[in-house]
């Protein structure tokens, strides 16, 4: 077989994209309603969410950095997962979140904060520059001093004091299709809204060019001093 030339190689690379996630674990209320949220909902309003799949952000996509390996970023994941501890939340609630509808904490969840700055911070090293398009696209969303800040330095404007753990349910809704929305979504989120917002692991997710994004590994949260309810 040929080898792919060298700049075909970096095109390839380049495509490639990594995030860290909040995925429902298996037998919750939450991982039922990831199992049935594409297909209850009508497709117009999941279209935009579908590439990224039903989870949580903990570190938005990025490209590995030069001289950064996938192996490499496994590692660290481990490492950061054996070090930090499974947090349990009171229920979740369905929110409204710049327009789109998303399932958010019943309440302030600073153990949640914690975790997600600490993802950020750790895996920072393995990501590279934004690139012209990206920052773009970035930039074309209206961001305050401090998200442009963030954007700069994290390259992600939605970090730290910004950030708001979510899991989204649909595009962004005009206020006259409220009631309508809602009506769909009250009945299909009304398990999860009834237990235990619970994150006993993260994940490791891999984009190839432009396409879904899949799970490479879950890694199970070891540390101790947990949260709870």
């Amino acid at each position: 077989m040929r080898t792919p030339p060298a700049d075909a190689k970096d095109r390839s690379a380049m495509s490639v994209r990594y995030a860290l996630y909040f995925i429902p674990e298996d037998g919750t209320a939450l991982a039922r309603l990831g199992d049935d949220w594409l297909t209850a909902l009508p497709a117009d309003l999941t279209d935009a969410a579908r590439v990224y799949g039903f989870h949580a952000t903990l570190k938005a996509p990025f490209r590995l950095a030069p001289g950064k390996t996938e192996a490499q970023l496994r590692d660290e994941c481990a490492a950061l997962a054996r070090q930090s501890a499974a947090i349990v939340e009171v229920p979740p609630v369905l929110a409204r979140l710049h327009g789109f509808y998303a399932l958010r904490p019943g309440r302030a969840a600073p153990a949640l904060q914690d975790l997600a700055a600490t993802c950020v911070r750790r895996l920072d090293p393995f990501r590279a520059p934004l690139n012209e398009r990206e920052l773009a696209k970035r930039l074309a969303a209206p961001l305050s001093d401090r998200q442009r800040n963030l954007l700069g330095q994290w390259g992600y404007p939605y970090v730290f004091d910004e950030y708001r753990f979510h899991l989204t349910l649909t595009r962004r809704v005009g206020q006259a299709e409220v009631p309508t929305v809602e009506a769909l979504l009250r009945p299909l989120v009304a398990g999860a809204e009834a237990e235990p917002l619970g994150i006993a692991s993260i994940c490791l997710m891999r984009q190839s060019d432009g396409d879904v994004f899949t799970l490479l590994q879950r890694f199970t949260l070891e540390g101790s001093c947990a949260s709870s309810v």
